[in-house]
């Protein structure tokens, strides 16, 4: 991939995010390629506009976790599922693509991947013959969690949008 072609992929894919945080509810990557301008020259089909999607995601969680780690707690489990549902409160619109996508046979490695991570992170050995039970347990109880915030915040009337939310929507606008 040229650095052109690179950099025209992460423009795209900033532009997808930024829709489909502001409609999750009709996250679908077929019609955000078709949306952006330039997308479906970016991305040969939606399988990869979801692997850089997962890619992106993963990232995000990554560095959460790292910064959640940072703060110190006694439970490692406890600290991987805040964690996901902070990054997932940062990246809805992400979250909502992956999540509607989990049937995807081209991404089962990802989300393989993504248990095995969640699991490693809360402190299960890699050689735990449950390692991926637990991680789907850990991805499970971090869905919940941010589900249940998001409802507390959707509640909250008047709640002011942070900077990246303002400039996110004068792009989309």
């Amino acid at each position: 991939m040229t650095w052109d072609a690179y950099n025209r992929r992460k423009i795209a894919l900033r532009e997808v995010l930024a829709i489909a945080d502001l409609d999750r509810e009709g996250a679908n990557a077929t019609q955000l390629l078709e949306r952006v301008e330039g997308a479906n020259a970016a991305f040969d089909n939606e399988v990869e506009l979801l692997r850089d999607v997962q890619m992106n995601w993963y990232q995000r969680l990554s560095g959460q976790l790292d910064r959640t780690l940072s703060e110190g707690a006694a439970d490692l489990e406890t600290l991987t599922i805040d964690a996901w549902a902070a990054a997932a409160a940062e990246m809805p619109g992400a979250r909502a693509l992956l999540d509607a996508n989990e049937d995807q046979p081209e991404l089962g490695k990802a989300f393989t991947k993504e248990r095995d991570f969640l699991g490693r992170s809360a402190g299960i050995p890699g050689s735990h013959p449950d390692l991926m039970a637990h991680g789907q347990r850990i991805k499970d109880a971090a869905r919940s969690q941010y589900i249940a915030n998001a409802v507390d915040i959707a509640e909250i009337p008047d709640t002011p949008a942070g900077l990246f939310s303002r400039i996110r929507e004068a792009f989309a606008a």
